[in-house]
């Protein structure tokens, strides 16, 4: 047969590879479509009605069903993991944190209650407090002072807002008359009076202005009644005088009655105490700070510029107790007082005249407090009544007026020829 003979090449083949590698990647992508899935839907059902009167059984109800639920919650169900695909274990979840206790506070200290102080049984010693309002600072202070002592008590006698200028002059002299005849022991007296004497006095018909020459020897006469009063009945007086104030007017009149205070207390047997200097800065100015009983700075009057702090209040006490304890020791160790004779009796000199102390003996100091008044070092000495230096010291002399040139005016004198300052050429 002539015909063309038929091809025996072989039939074409479809490679595999390439269609297992889509079908791979077809499962993949429907993996990742539907793997997640999407919430399941929600299943109804409606449970039957139970029969009157029946109890319902609890495990009738399928898992997170109850009476009355319609919905079932839908399972979370879990995505897609690439671990999960390739048959790799899943790690396990990371162990829960245990909750840390957080150290609870320690409840706070109840505030101290303040105990009420007891009263001194039979003290010996009363320090009686008279005054105006800046003395009860100072009793304030004597109570801290003489708290620990069971043989002293502090008695408190002050009239606030009183003062010694009123219409009649006998008021103040009759109010610690009466006080003194009622019973009140009375070993010392302690005065701070006066802050409220600054006004005019009335003498007969007439007014007399403040700090004139009639106005202070009124004003002595009231306080000479006062301190009379004190030593018709033996009672020693420790008369405080009043401090600085912020006012500087203020103070300047105060320093006029402390002159009349100090001057009447002395002259009849009283220890005067002038707190006036512990109370101001260098310049002898009001100042609220300055050094406690202690020595370290502290607050010591209030804003106003006229009370005291506890501090300051502390203070005043401190320098009024060095007069105190001097009186007390004096009477405790006691002084001898010559008998008066009878009427008609000889007065024998010679037993009056006290014995010469033996020279072998010696002769006992008087006692002394152990803590003085708390001054600062670099304070200037304050005289009373003197007047304070606050102009510059005169220039006088030779060089008077080379240093005022130099030192005043700013001057520099002129340099001499050849000295080290001597900045000219030479000529040629």
């Amino acid at each position: 047969m002539g015909g063309p003979e038929p091809s025996m090449e072989p039939p074409m083949s479809v490679p595999i590879m390439p269609v297992l590698t889509i079908l791979r990647l077809l499962a993949l992508a429907l993996l990742l479509a539907f793997g997640s899935g999407a919430p399941a839907v929600a299943q109804y059902y409606y449970p039957q009605q139970p029969q009157r009167g029946a109890q319902p059984n609890p495990r009738a109800y399928p898992p997170g069903y109850y009476p009355g639920k319609l919905v079932q919650p839908a399972q979370p169900q879990q995505g897609f993991s690439l671990r999960r695909f390739f048959g790799a274990p899943e790690e396990p979840p990371p162990p829960a944190r245990k909750p840390v206790a957080k150290p609870r506070k320690a409840p706070a200290a109840p505030a101290p209650v303040a105990r009420s102080e007891k009263p001194k049984v039979n003290p010996n010693t009363h320090i009686v407090v008279f005054g105006d309002s800046l003395a009860e600072f100072a009793r304030q202070g004597l109570d801290a002072v003489y708290a620990e002592d069971q043989d002293v008590a502090v008695v408190s006698k002050i009239r606030n807002g009183s003062n010694v200028v009123r219409s009649d002059p006998a008021e103040w002299p009759n109010f610690i008359k009466s006080t003194l005849d009622s019973g009140q022991k009375a070993t010392v007296a302690v005065v701070m009076l006066g802050l409220s004497d600054r006004q005019s006095l009335q003498d007969g018909e007439d007014r007399v202005e403040l700090r004139s020459d009639r106005w202070k020897e009124l004003y002595t006469q009231r306080i000479d009644g006062i301190l009379n009063t004190f030593k018709e009945r033996g009672i020693p007086v420790v008369w405080i005088s009043l401090p600085p104030m912020k006012s500087s007017r203020l103070s300047e009149d105060l320093l006029d009655m402390n002159s009349v205070y100090q001057e009447s207390v002395l002259r009849n047997g009283g220890a005067y105490v002038d707190i006036f200097p512990g109370f101001v800065d260098d310049e002898n100015r009001y100042t609220s700070f300055g050094p406690d009983v202690d020595g370290e700075p502290a607050r010591l009057r209030a804003e106003d510029g006229v009370s005291f702090t506890k501090a300051g209040a502390r203070k005043i006490a401190h320098f009024a107790d060095v007069e105190i304890k001097k009186i007390l020791e004096a009477g405790r160790t006691g002084t001898p007082v010559a008998a008066v004779p009878a009427d008609g009796q000889p007065v024998d000199i010679e037993a009056a005249i006290p014995a010469p102390p033996d020279p072998a003996v010696p002769v006992a100091l008087p006692a002394k407090p152990l803590v003085g008044p708390v001054l600062p070092l670099t304070r200037q000495d304050v005289t009373p009544g003197g007047t304070l230096v606050s102009s510059p010291p005169k220039l006088t002399g030779d060089h008077a007026y080379t240093v005022q040139r130099a030192l005043r005016t700013g001057i520099a004198p002129g340099a001499r020829p050849g000295r080290a300052d001597d900045f000219r050429w030479p000529r040629s």
